[in-house]
């Protein structure tokens, strides 16, 4: 074992702790009013971000990158409206309104431009509705019109247009979905050492900065550019205190016009919390909330984007809890009404994203949570604010913040326990469940040591991250499924007649399956050399035209380089860039049909079937259902089980073959969000039985859908099958079970022995939706009863109603299972 459990450090949480938590209540009239009125509320596109950022951007004009990027996020909190709602306990927005955001058009006008001059203006996803003032769509299209060609993103977008070293126009490879490298958002993936800062509070942090500035002595060649980032750091950590005083001063300004006591005496422990916290330690559990809160806040203002991680709440709010409970200045039911409360707060989270992202990112903000797992020194991680999290989320039933369970041999029967309750009470994935031991080897495959390793936590789909960075900012989706769909078209985009990829030959003139094999690899590599060819022209324009240093100045190897994250300051860069493929088991399910029904059995043609593909099936009904029948990978068969695993373990090494702009082998990050949408959408008919531009599979180690009949057991040992070393540094594993299954604690166990299994055979994540079929189909045709639905999309949960009908369609149809 990797791990090394101390047997003497596992059940260390009472029993009588665990029952008192299960029977507090989290909704509590406070709670539940505050997710009410989130529930109700409509988003609002604001434009007060855009209007400062814009104006900072002109103040500065002249000075060093960083300077100027301090400044502007200076000028955010300085200049931001502030807002304390009715009976909140944990205070500070984004906008004045509960559900509002501003586009990150600091980094890209186009989604400023997209909703400054659309119709209807959409938010997180391409059905959620913003609301937009007429005064606040002029000053974004005013500000988009300054930042237009200016914008990072903007700059990228020219560069990639006019660089692309290949046979057709960028925006033909971007229209046909092969690959995106993102000029729409500033980031992805970003982490910051939140334990240093309930630890020594921006104070400390502002003396450890000056510290290292001592040290100068200009005789370096860097040494002008690590001033100027540390002045930056300065700079932002200074923002953050006065952030947090402006937010004391107006609920003190509240306070005194307050009539009812009760209220009169929060608003003023409120005051007094913003006033030391986060400048300094926090002092109790409650001022740790806030004090994470108001941080939270400004490190998503600095980007405007989504993907925060919070890391490891349970391991750096645990010490606070722990303390006012053992000396009884706040009781359990207490702590379950200030957590619940913060958990609505990540809820209100909003981002103005661009079509793109919308399209591969439907309805979340990816506010990953990483939970249990193991301490540096190799024991058991779980404690008693472990249980209190999952009782949170289970009572809330929202789907912010994700929950990620690390899992090892040594973990506790009672949280796993209280882990598969918490599934089911919440129904959407929460907690999704992630396997320690593959995840240490992986990492120290790369070359991290153990200590560190073991402090691993999950960002963005289901990406691994270090808390010492790097963010995972170099990660972009990869379309397999479109590459082949290329392959049986000799290089030809069916869907617009356009040449994308080489000449590869026509598949009606292949003699074998190794030949069509064969052409799909010529066409993998030539993608990929051209993704690749991007990918390290994005690092090189972020590198020069962006910079956060105030989420740098937070990850401590940053202080001592004297550099961003993005420009090398990171302990570990070889986790930085990499690549996400998407729908690569439709892939390996048609090869299947392929080499069996056209090489082996001969019972069709290679050009009946592509005949067939060409009119998505109309009037080949027979032949479509002939290939659906055909043996498919999620079903313990070991004829199409091997052909899946040499089609993802190629796609991989391929991929990893490729350097990172530091030059390690590119990261492979197999997880999705809803790219498996975005990936289909403009994928013709395939070999499998799938019909044109419809979601390819979710995930990555998830069968097509409804092609898993054999039960959920039968998908795991298919998913075990492949190299789990190779296959990819992350995977996801996303499956459907009856809720009934799990009313019982006899269910509950059989499900954690399925987990189990799954992860003693090398299985990495794996999550269960456990909402019932009938409610989705009813939940679609009825969106205004159903709008608290949460469901699991990909790595991700969101409201059903939130997404588009064909993500809908795509959940509905996946395989739900019984034990």
């Amino acid at each position: 074992m990797v791990t090394i459990i101390n047997k003497t450090n596992l059940d260390k949480v009472s029993k009588s702790a665990i029952d008192e938590i299960s029977k507090v209540n989290v909704l509590t009239d406070r709670v539940k009013k505050r997710r009410d009125e989130f529930l109700a509320a409509k988003v609002h596109v604001c434009s007060e971000r855009s209007r400062l950022v814009t104006e900072s951007w002109k103040e500065t004009e002249g000075l060093s990158l960083d300077i100027r990027r301090a400044k502007l996020f200076q000028k955010m909190l300085e200049g931001l409206s502030l807002s304390i709602r009715d009976g909140e306990l944990i205070v500070g927005s984004q906008t004045t309104h509960i559900r509002g955001a501003s586009p990150d058009i600091d980094f890209s006008s186009l989604p400023a431009f997209q909703i400054a001059q659309s119709e209807k203006a959409t938010a997180s996803s391409p059905v959620v509705v913003a609301e937009l003032s007429d005064e606040d769509r002029e000053q974004i299209q005013k500000d988009a019109e300054y930042w237009k060609g200016r914008a990072p993103g903007d700059v990228l977008r020219k560069l990639l247009s006019e660089t692309v070293p290949m046979i057709a126009e960028l925006d033909d490879y971007y229209d046909a979905h092969i690959f995106i490298i993102s000029y729409e958002r500033s980031t992805h993936g970003k982490y910051m050492e939140w334990s240093k800062v309930l630890r020594l509070g921006f104070n400390g942090v502002i003396q450890e900065v000056k510290d290292e500035l001592a040290k100068i002595k200009f005789t370096d060649k860097n040494s002008l550019r690590k001033y100027e980032f540390l002045n930056a750091g300065i700079i932002c950590c200074e923002a953050v205190i006065t952030f947090a005083n402006r937010y004391a001063k107006y609920a003190r300004e509240l306070a005194k016009k307050e009539s009812d006591p009760v209220r009169k005496r929060e608003l003023e422990k409120i005051a007094e919390h913003c006033e030391w916290a986060p400048a300094n330690p926090p002092r109790t559990f409650h001022e740790a909330l806030q004090a994470f809160w108001l941080t939270w806040l400004a490190f998503n203002l600095e980007s405007a984007s989504h993907s925060e991680a919070a890391g490891r709440m349970d391991q750096y709010l645990n010490p606070f809890y722990e303390k006012d409970i053992s000396e009884g200045r706040i009781t359990r039911q207490e702590a379950a009404e200030l957590t619940g409360c913060l958990w609505v707060k990540f809820n209100e989270m909003e981002t103005m994203k661009g079509m793109s992202v919308k399209q591969l990112s439907q309805g979340s903000q990816f506010q990953d949570v990483t939970m249990c797992g193991v301490t540096q020194d190799g024991k058991d991680a779980t404690n008693e604010f472990s249980f209190l999290m999952l009782e949170v989320a289970g009572q809330l039933k929202m789907p912010q913040p994700p929950l990620y369970l690390r899992y090892h041999r040594g973990i506790s029967e009672d949280i796993m326990i209280k882990a598969v309750e918490t599934n089911r009470e919440h129904g959407a994935g929460i907690p999704c469940f992630i396997n320690d031991e593959p995840s240490l080897l992986k990492l120290a495959s790369r070359g991290i040591p153990l200590t560190d390793a073991r402090d691993y936590i999950t960002g963005g789909c289901v990406g691994m991250q270090l808390p010492t960075g790097p963010n995972l900012d170099g990660i972009f989706q990869f379309n397999p499924a479109k590459v082949f769909e290329l392959t049986l078209n000799n290089g030809i985009d069916p869907s617009t007649g356009k040449r994308l990829g080489p000449k590869t030959g026509d598949p009606r003139d292949f003699k074998s399956y190794e030949e069509l094999y064969d052409a799909w690899m010529k066409q993998l590599e030539y993608h990929l050399d051209l993704s690749h060819a991007l990918y390290h022209l994005r690092v090189q324009v972020r590198g020069e035209y962006t910079s956060f240093p105030f989420n740098s100045i937070m990850l401590d190897d940053c202080i001592k380089k004297g550099k961003g994250y993005q420009h090398g300051g990171t302990r570990y860069p070889q986790m930085a860039g990499g690549f996400t493929p998407i729908g690569h088991q439709n892939v390996s399910d048609s090869l299947v049909v392929i080499k069996k029904l056209v090489f082996e059995e001969k019972k069709i043609t290679m050009s009946e079937l592509l005949d067939a593909l060409a009119v998505n099936f109309e009037g080949k009904e027979d032949l479509r259902q002939m290939l659906l029948k055909a043996p498919k990978y999620g079903n313990d068969e070991d004829y199409p089980d091997s052909i899946f695993n040499e089609v993802t373990t190629d796609i991989t090494r391929m991929m990893a073959q490729r350097l990172d702009w530091e030059g390690y082998p590119m990261y492979v990050m197999r997880g999705g969000g809803s790219g498996h949408f975005w990936g289909g959408m403009v994928v013709g008919a395939l070999p499998d039985g799938r019909k044109a531009y419809e979601a390819t599979a979710d995930g990555s180690l998830s069968p097509v859908q409804g092609m898993d009949i054999e039960g959920p057991t039968a998908v795991m040992l298919s998913a075990t099958k492949i190299n789990h070393m190779e296959y990819a540094m992350t995977t996801l594993l996303n499956m459907k079970l009856m809720p009934t299954m799990v009313q019982t604690r006899e269910g509950i166990k059989k499900v954690i022995a399925l987990v189990k299994t799954f992860f003693d055979r090398g299985g990495w994540h794996v999550q269960f939706n456990m909402v019932d079929q009938k409610i989705l189909i009813e939940a679609q045709k009825h969106p205004e009863r159903y709008r608290n639905l949460i469901v699991r999309v990909g790595g991700y949960s969101a409201y059903f109603v939130d997404l588009t009908k064909e993500i809908q369609d795509d959940i509905i149809s996946r395989t739900q299972h019984a034990i």
